[in-house]
């Protein structure tokens, strides 16, 4: 990969991949004997999930529809299902 072909949001988030993966090596080395893996979960959870959140909202303010007026939410709808309570028959 040429890293001098990135756009500055693509190097931006580069960077940011790189200081989750510091801070992987960092817990790895840190971590209590047989605690490894839990804090190597912690620190993907909390790192991880910022770059992810960075990602999503970069790509998403790249894009003009994401910049029209209007409401930045709205309640997403579940498909219809069906009710999981039978209707039963009771003989008498």
């Amino acid at each position: 990969m040429d890293f001098s072909s990135l756009s500055p949001r693509e190097r931006l988030a580069a960077e940011q991949a790189v200081l989750t993966l510091q801070a992987l090596d960092k817990a790895a080395d840190d971590a209590p004997h047989g605690q490894g893996f839990t804090c190597l979960e912690a620190v993907i959870l909390d790192k991880g999930m910022q770059h992810l959140r960075y990602m999503l909202t970069a790509a998403a303010g790249a894009r003009d529809e994401a910049k029209k007026k209007g409401s930045a939410s709205a309640p997403a709808l579940a498909a219809a299902r069906r009710s999981s309570k039978r209707a039963t028959s009771v003989a008498s």
